[in-house]
């Protein structure tokens, strides 16, 4: 009886062919897992003899060897190359590739780093970089792995994104979308056409994970950077399979009988989760063959893999199986633990044991004694002429034994010392030394011990920049830009405040006439506003360009430097001494050309940039680096500026200065006073004008009187009196002398307004009073209305 499916024809042929690409890639990982399995085997063993987990009683044969190790060096050895390579956590250290002018890059660079740095102290990278070491060093592949996870919330939507939606469903009856796909804001948010509340990502983060050495598998390649496809062993509970999975792509490839069977089971679900570089898809598959899942892309990594090359301590070219590093001195470390369990055996059967004869009931009671015990004796004579005790009790001769456990330390030693040849592991490394070497000697070993593992550290730093070099790669693509913002504090979003223009000043009313205080107060607004202005539109520009760099990967890489300090705390006494070599050099050069400087004979540029050229040779850090380039860079932009003057430069020109302002102010002073003698002057003479004409004038009066009374006196007597050659017309000479007399007054009202204006008194940048000059008083135009401008 066929067994039951409900799956139509067309189902049935998609889900042979799912079954068939889920076989084939189970029989490439299988494949993949023979291929190692020799390494495998011996990181098992490894593995084993790391924990001790293998136990067993008999000691005294040769077969027990490599089980249980009574001196375990496998674990001293892996505790303490660990710790050497990687004891503090990675920090990144990105900033523009070129030391060019590139804003955008830079603020992005800050972004990107200060990303990095959330992350990293938030997910723990350096405890799953510790596990990745100690799978590198104990089985001899350490793999790490990373992981974008974020939660979908939903917002209510916006009149602007309701009506976009509304346009993209009309949009939708010519050109219908693509399956699978929805439209999406700026963000990739889906918005349902219809629909209020709008789903986009938030809380996104990057997860690392340090994968086991027996849970992953890789495609064949002579290079890690050409392996077609990497494998990761998953386990999921049963109940979480439709959750987690595509249980219409399951449905497809399993009849009735099959889904029931999966449905009852209570095992865990396993399989491998294959990232398969050519189609750029993630394919879940069990170990059924059974495809659970396909993802597109989700990291959108330029090398697609969510895993940088693994650290692998013995690597041969063109060759990506490992070598246990174990198996290297596995020989040396059974003959160390035999060695040690000949000791163990040996140091058992040291005790202090003999014989006497059956009858000596007396010795028996002695040998039973305890500490400072006495007992008494029988027969003490015939012990006495037979010997003695020592006559009458042999015992075991332990000094055999000594002389044999002596050869087996000494032997011991001997092999460890192997060991710690090969591995690389020493006294100098551990930080062993004799008290009766000198300070030098201990130097010595400290400094040239450390190269010893330097390989093994570089590979650490190594996997750390990539990480970080995958993490800017993911955190742009990914992450939202509210985000970024939020997570780094950098903006990336405009606010409405530089979205609104800024307004110019209200102009005055059309006719009216500004006083010269008031328009010079307009005019520095108008100035202000357009300045503000300009600055809001470049600020804009400098926004709209890091999101264009943000989302240009390959420009961001190429003007983005990405790199990671070392992941190993430096000795602190040699930075020290690097610190304090460094100061004492730099105080002996400045002290050398500071006096050279002074006379010109060395430029001030050419002295930095030596000085910069040897502090380059130190490991100063990032941030001195920084200030001795921005020393080089300030030094030549003022290479072709004049020289500030000095202090007595200074002092001297603020001098003659104040000397010029004292000399401005004795001259305005004395044409004050010049000018005031001259109009006095001016004054005085026109005064004696005027008594002089009405002198005169009386004086003529009285002489035509005395005319007149003569003319009457001759004309009484008969005579005609002769005329007048100087007569005068009164009547014009007073309107002469009252013109004048006039003319004279407006002078003095004149004189006296402009001696009474207010003053401004003017100083120079010392304060000083230099010269006084008349203060303008605005006028007001009756006429015209009032306004803020001319109240």
């Amino acid at each position: 009886m066929a067994k039951a499916d409900k799956r139509t024809p067309d189902q049935q042929k998609q889900g042979a062919a799912l079954r068939e690409e889920g076989s084939k890639w189970l029989a490439r990982v299988e494949a993949a897992g023979k291929l190692e399995k020799q390494w495998m085997d011996d990181a098992e063993r490894a593995v084993k003899a790391y924990t001790g987990e293998t136990k067993s009683d008999d000691l005294s044969t040769s077969a027990t060897l490599g089980n249980t190790y009574d001196f375990n060096i496998l674990f001293a050895n892996v505790e303490t190359i660990v710790p050497a390579i990687i004891n503090s956590p990675p920090a990144p250290d990105i900033r523009r590739r070129f030391a060019d002018e590139d804003p955008a890059a830079k603020d992005v660079a800050e972004l990107i780093e200060r990303a990095i740095r959330t992350q990293v102290d938030d997910s723990k990278l350096q405890v799953e970089l510790e596990g990745e070491a100690q799978d590198g060093f104990l089985a001899g592949r350490g793999i790490i792995r990373l992981r974008f996870k974020s939660d979908i919330v939903k917002d209510e939507a916006t009149s602007d994104e309701l009506e976009r939606a509304s346009d993209a469903a009309a949009d939708g009856a010519a050109e219908e979308p693509d399956s699978g796909e929805t439209a999406g804001d700026a963000y990739g948010a889906a918005i349902q056409p219809g629909a209020s509340p709008v789903e986009r990502l938030a809380n996104e983060c990057i997860e690392f994970e340090a994968v086991s050495w027996r849970d992953y598998r890789h495609g064949p390649a002579k290079r890690w950077k050409g392996r077609p496809w990497d494998a990761f062993r998953f386990v999921v509970q049963r109940e979480d399979e439709d959750a987690v999975f595509d249980a219409g792509l399951i449905s497809v490839q399993t009849d009735d009988a099959e889904k029931k069977g999966r449905g009852e089971s209570d095992s865990d679900l396993t399989g491998w989760e294959v990232w398969d570089k050519s189609s750029r898809k993630v394919i879940f598959v069990d170990d059924n063959g059974v495809v659970l899942k396909k993802v597109d892309d989700p990291l959108e990594l330029t090398d697609f893999f969510s895993t940088p090359a693994p650290v692998q301590p013995i690597e041969l070219t063109g060759r990506l199986m490992p070598v246990n590093p174990f198996a290297i001195y596995s020989k040396l470390a059974d003959e160390l633990d035999l060695t040690t369990k000949r000791i163990r055996i040996i140091t058992n059967h040291m005790k202090v044991k003999g014989w006497y004869p059956g009858d000596a009931g007396d010795i028996a009671n002695m040998l039973a004694a305890e500490d400072a015990e006495f007992v008494p004796i029988g027969n003490a004579d015939i012990w006495a002429a037979n010997g003695g005790l020592s006559g009458a009790v042999a015992f075991w001769p332990v000094e055999k034994f000594i002389a044999v456990l002596r050869e087996l330390y000494g032997a011991r030693e001997q092999t460890k010392q192997a060991i710690y040849e090969i591995t690389g592991i020493s006294d100098i490394v551990r930080g062993a030394s004799q008290a009766s070497e000198t300070a030098t000697a201990q130097n010595i070993k400290t400094q040239w011990g450390s190269l010893r593992i330097q390989k093994m550290q570089r590979m650490m730093e190594r996997c750390a920049r990539d990480i970080f070099v995958m993490m800017a790669e993911i955190i742009p693509a990914k992450f939202s830009h509210e985000t970024l913002q939020q997570m780094t504090g950098v903006q990336i979003l405009p606010t409405q405040q530089d979205l609104t223009p800024v307004q110019p000043p209200p102009p005055p009313p059309q006719g009216a006439q500004l006083p010269p205080q008031a328009q010079q107060q307009y005019q520095a607004a108008v100035q202000a506003a357009q300045e503000a202005e300009q600055q809001r539109q470049a600020k804009l520009a400098k926004l709209q360009s890091i999101q264009q760099l943000l989302t240009q990967r390959l420009a961001m890489m190429y003007r983005i430097d990405v790199e990671s300090d070392s992941t190993v705390k430096a000795d602190l006494t040699r930075q020290k001494a690097e610190t304090a070599e460094f100061m004492q050099a730099a105080g002996a050069y400045w002290a050398a050309v500071g006096p050279l400087i002074q006379q010109g004979e060395m430029s001030k540029e050419v002295a930095i940039e030596i000085f910069a050229a040897n502090a380059r040779l130190f490991n100063l850090g990032k941030s001195v680096e920084d200030v001795l380039e921005k020393m080089v860079t300030d030094a030549k932009a003022k290479a072709g500026q004049p020289p500030a003057p000095s202090a007595e430069q200074q002092k001297a020109q603020a001098d003659a200065k104040a000397r010029e302002a004292d000399q401005a102010a004795k001259v305005a002073d004395a044409k004050l006073k010049q000018d005031a003698a001259a109009q006095d002057m001016q004054f005085k003479r026109e005064s004696h004008d005027m008594t002089m004409a009405e002198k005169r004038l009386d004086f003529q009066a009285k002489r035509q009187a005395a005319r007149i009374d003569q003319n009457q006196v001759l004309l009484a007597n008969g005579i005609v009196p002769p005329p007048d050659p100087e007569q005068i017309d009164g009547q014009a000479l007073l309107k002469e002398m009252a013109a004048q007399r006039d003319q004279f007054g407006q002078l003095l009202a004149a004189l006296i307004h402009e001696l009474s204006k207010p003053k401004q008194i003017v100083r120079d940048a010392q304060g000083r009073a230099v010269t006084a000059v008349p203060m303008q008083i605005p006028q007001h135009n009756p006429g015209a209305p009032a306004n803020g401008y001319n109240q």
